[in-house]
């Protein structure tokens, strides 16, 4: 009987135990396939000379496959293998058997599972019997499913990535909009000289230009700083202990004149107090209370109702109104940078894409809901 080289990391006990008590090679891989039924593991026993491979039901069902689906043959695996990590697979093994067992046989490869999915495997191989002219004939190995981490791993580098995008356009934004500015001012000073010593020579329509002139140049200036403002959502250093009543409230001050202009009705309950970017929550409730209010209904005196629920690990907030409501056809862009809800308004067009940054900021979402003539109700979720 040819001598067995068994891997060292098996337990000696337990190799122990199968040398005295394992009557066959079948015996051997039973209670190896076994042990290994409660794990992630997949057990493998390749006979290379006869060129036979004994497959676990739990490699089999890794790939989503029964037992009796796989043929127990080196082929049934290559043939579900990704194309293009079975070379390195090969390459793995040449290497392994060329330093007699020194370089590990250690693969992370790709499967296609029985419903065309990618599985991620993770392979850790063996040979542990040679003939004596020192070549292998029998290797043991198993396959555990590392697709989860693989996924998590990808998820992570995208992320990165992401980030690191977003602080790229964050600098070149602030960096533009200082360098847009200086020949508006540039602009400014010159159109105003204009005005003073040419007033005459230009006469009712020359005038007339250089209005229009500055009107573009401070449209383009408010366009700049906006973005320069979006740029600088989450800088602020920490979150602090803020109390949302306080900010409606303090909101509701600062814009007294304008809700008492146009009879606005704030209302609101269950509104928390929580870990956030204070200043930056505080613009969110801003930008969308002024919206209910700029977007009014002719007909009616603008309602506007917050409220918030807590579920889980965030709260969820809801702002609605009695406004003119939003179209079906404005919904799925109404967040990103100048957009506007009609034409007609004034500003950049930039309010809703800041509340969006801030709640991604917090781990949230915002959506709305809409119906033109009844109005809408902005959804966002802070995570806790």
């Amino acid at each position: 009987m040819k001598k067995l080289f068994v891997h060292n990391e098996i337990n000696d006990s337990l190799r122990t135990y199968f040398e005295e008590s394992t009557q066959n090679s079948t015996d051997y891989q039973v209670i190896l396939s076994n042990i290994l039924e409660g794990t992630m593991a997949g057990f493998w026993d390749w006979h290379i000379k006869d060129n036979y491979e004994y497959m676990s039901p739990t490699f089999k069902k890794m790939f989503g496959y029964e037992d009796h689906e796989i043929e127990n043959h080196p082929d049934s695996w290559q043939k579900i293998i990704h194309p293009e990590d079975l070379p390195g697979v090969f390459e793995v093994f040449n290497k392994h058997v060329s330093s007699k067992g020194k370089f590990p046989y250690d693969n992370e490869v790709r499967y296609f599972h029985k419903d065309g999915s990618i599985v991620w495997v993770f392979c850790r191989g063996k040979v542990i019997e040679w003939d004596e002219e020192g070549n292998p004939l029998r290797m043991i190995g198993s396959h555990i499913d590392i697709t989860k981490i693989k996924e998590a791993e990808l998820t992570k580098k995208q992320n990165l990535e992401l980030e690191q995008k977003n602080q790229e356009l964050e600098r070149f934004a602030y960096v533009a909009s200082h360098d847009l500015q200086e020949p508006l001012q540039s602009l400014q000073i010159f159109t105003d000289l204009l005005k003073e010593e040419f007033t005459i020579d230009l006469g009712k329509q020359g005038m007339q230009y250089i209005e229009y002139i500055d009107a573009s140049r401070k449209k383009m200036s408010g366009l700049i700083k906006s973005l320069l403002d979006y740029s600088l959502i989450g800088s602020e250093d920490k979150k602090t202990i803020t109390n949302v009543q306080v900010i409606v409230d303090q909101l509701t001050f600062e814009n007294k004149e304008l809700i008492e202009e146009t009879n606005t009705k704030i209302s609101y309950d269950n509104l928390p107090v929580l870990i956030a970017f204070d200043l930056q929550l505080k613009l969110v409730f801003h930008n969308l209370i002024l919206n209910s209010i700029f977007f009014r209904s002719k007909n009616r005196s603008p309602k506007i109702n917050i409220n918030a629920v807590k579920k889980d690990n965030y709260w969820t907030f809801k702002i609605t109104d009695n406004g003119g409501g939003i179209g079906k056809d404005h919904i799925d862009r109404i967040f990103l940078l100048f957009q506007k809800l009609r034409h007609e308004n004034s500003g950049a067009g930039i309010g809703l894409a800041f509340c969006k940054k801030i709640v991604e900021l917090h781990q949230g979402k915002i959506w709305l809901e809409s119906e033109v003539g009844i109005g809408t109700s902005v959804f966002f979720t802070i995570k806790v």
